[in-house]
């Protein structure tokens, strides 16, 4: 048996992003096999339940990063651990990676789309530049990922590819019950200023919407009000898609990086803190997932839609767009409004599906291997 922590701060029972998503994911089945997890968090609303084979321990909200990355530093002291992983993103095992090797156990890192590419502050930059460099290992979640890093960094790291729940995204019955989640009111700001529970079934979820009594082609959209996400551009493009489509969003919760307009628009409705089990509900009474993100290091929603047989709309120069989508059959690559407008119009015959190598039995078999790797070679150190 090994003793594992993963640090991440947002760590949810609902879903908040992909990173979320990947270690509740990847600590049940560490778990499951016999492995003893300690998931280091920071407090939220939505905790995970208590379950054999691991535990939590939740520090305090702080978005002071480097106050956040000692309270983790002292959080695994308190634990004895063989083996201990964090994501690029924020860094949060740096200054435990920066102690003498004899005062830590080994380092695996989760890469995933860098600062660097996404023109953050140069601090974000500098720390994922430091920790790639202290940690005894890393991997990437996408082969785009890997070149990424490549050339941010010059660290060339093995691929091993995301995966998701097969069990819950999967083909299936076009209409569905829905128990969970709210429709949102949005200012211009991405405040919610009014909300309703979701109620009733996926058919009268997007029978609210106008449109699609008239037959228009439904369109899901998930993500956050970001750059990264493409918020802006799902904006300014929905004028163009009025009268073709209805769309609905699904939000996550974060930063609001443009002045939202949704509101404007009588076929898009915003809904937010789905189950998982209703959001692939949500994905296989669509008729396409559309993405209008700049960056991906891997692409969650995509892959999730994909497996339950919703084909994708992707942005020609989304990274990992050719990884997750093949062109004219599990998806559409456009380029402009007008590419999706004209598939719409086409209505080509597209069926989504994942390949299967995007699986989490074959990504945790594999990170366990890694794992027992880096124990077994610490050992003569004396950790």
């Amino acid at each position: 048996m090994m003793r594992i922590a993963i640090a991440h701060r947002d760590l949810h029972a609902v879903t908040r992003g992909g990173i979320c998503t990947v270690y509740r994911e990847l600590a049940g089945r560490f778990a499951d096999a016999g492995h003893y997890v300690t998931l280091i968090t920071q407090v939220t609303e939505h905790p995970l339940p208590p379950r054999p084979g691991f535990e939590v321990i939740t520090l305090p909200r702080t978005g002071d990063m480097a106050a956040h990355r000692a309270a983790v530093a002292a959080a695994l002291d308190t634990r004895q651990v063989d083996v201990a992983e964090c994501s690029t993103w924020e860094a949060e095992l740096l200054g435990y990676a920066a102690r003498p090797a004899d005062r830590r156990v080994p380092v695996l890192v989760r890469a995933d789309l860098s600062a660097h590419t996404m023109g953050c502050e140069p601090v974000l930059v500098d720390t994922e530049r430091e920790l790639l460099g202290l940690a005894e290992a890393g991997v990437a979640v996408s082969r785009w990922a890997a070149d990424d890093i490549a050339h941010a960094y010059g660290h060339q790291l093995p691929v091993l590819l995301n995966g998701v729940d097969r069990v819950r995204f999967r083909p299936g019955l076009r209409n569905a019950p829905l128990s969970s989640g709210r429709f949102l009111r949005l200012d211009r700001h991405g405040r919610t200023i009014g909300s309703a529970p979701v109620t009733g079934d996926t058919d009268a979820l997007w029978g609210r919407l106008h449109g699609s009594r008239a037959g228009l082609p439904r369109l899901v959209w998930v993500g956050k009000l970001t750059t990264m996400k493409g918020a802006d551009v799902l904006q300014e493009m929905l004028p163009a898609l009025e009268g073709w489509a209805v769309v609905t969003v699904v939000l996550g919760h974060g930063l609001v990086q443009h002045p939202v307009t949704l509101e404007a628009h009588p076929n898009v409705q915003v809904v937010q803190d789905l189950t998982g089990q209703d959001l692939a509900g949500l994905y296989r009474s669509a008729d396409y997932l559309l993405s209008t993100s700049r960056w991906e290091g891997f692409g969650l929603a995509i892959a999730e839609a994909l497996a339950c047989g919703t084909p994708a709309l992707l942005p020609a120069g989304l990274g990992t767009a050719r990884e997750l989508v093949t062109d004219q059959v599990t998806g559409v690559l456009w380029r402009t409004a007008g590419d999706i407008v004209s598939a719409l119009g086409r209505r080509p015959f597209l069926r989504g599906a994942l390949p299967g190598e995007f699986d989490w039995d074959r990504n945790a078999a594999a990170t366990l291997a890694m794992y027992e790797t880096l124990v077994g070679a610490a050992q003569p150190a004396g950790r």
